[in-house]
């Protein structure tokens, strides 16, 4: 066997377990963000029903 070409195909094994590990990594973060961003806008939405509430019962909007 021609030493060079063990090292080549162990490289391109090694590429190709990083490339899959990355890809399965970005899937679990863009299934999961969905859910995050959702919820962290639902947070937003109501703290800022709670501002504009206590705006109204303190007369600071006109």
């Amino acid at each position: 066997m021609n030493p060079i070409l063990i090292s080549t195909r162990i490289n391109q094994r090694r590429f190709l377990a990083v490339a899959a590990l990355t890809a399965s990594a970005a899937f679990v973060l863009a299934t999961t963000s969905c859910s995050t961003t959702r919820g962290f806008g639902r947070d937003m939405q109501k703290v800022g029903q709670k501002i504009e509430t206590e705006a109204v019962q303190t007369g600071g909007t006109q």
